[in-house]
């Protein structure tokens, strides 16, 4: 499991728990699933978390906050579900979000470049 809010949980020393214990009740930016290497090296994160069903702005806005935080993006594997294409990011009204810390002028433009990301796969949810 992986939250993102702006802090990363820890679940060595702070155990497994649910995210919305985690955040207690806040939004999450995400939340998923996150895929490790044998050498403990992220490869990347999906977006089937249970009850929070996400829709593409999760993976534009991840992404985005990856980049951000200077992440190589790509080196990391984005696992969609399979219903999300490039189409959703023409689809959805940007200008309506009013999310703090994203400009959403960007987000459009990120969300075309993640759906054609060449490490963008699919899973069933």
């Amino acid at each position: 499991m992986y939250i993102v809010d702006k802090n990363l949980w820890d679940k060595e020393n702070y155990g497994a728990i649910k995210h919305t214990a985690v955040l207690a009740g806040r939004p999450a930016l995400s939340a998923g699933e996150a895929y490790f290497k044998k050498d403990g090296v992220i490869w990347g994160i999906n977006y089937s978390s249970g009850h929070y069903r996400p829709k593409v702005m999760a993976v534009t806005m991840m992404y985005q906050w990856m980049k951000d935080q200077g992440l190589n993006t790509s080196a990391f594997n984005w696992v969609a579900r399979k219903q999300w294409s490039t189409k959703d990011c023409y689809e959805t009204d940007w200008k309506s979000f009013e999310i703090h810390a994203f400009d959403v002028r960007v987000l459009e433009k990120t969300c075309r470049e993640v759906t054609k990301s060449p490490t963008w796969t699919f899973k069933d949810d």
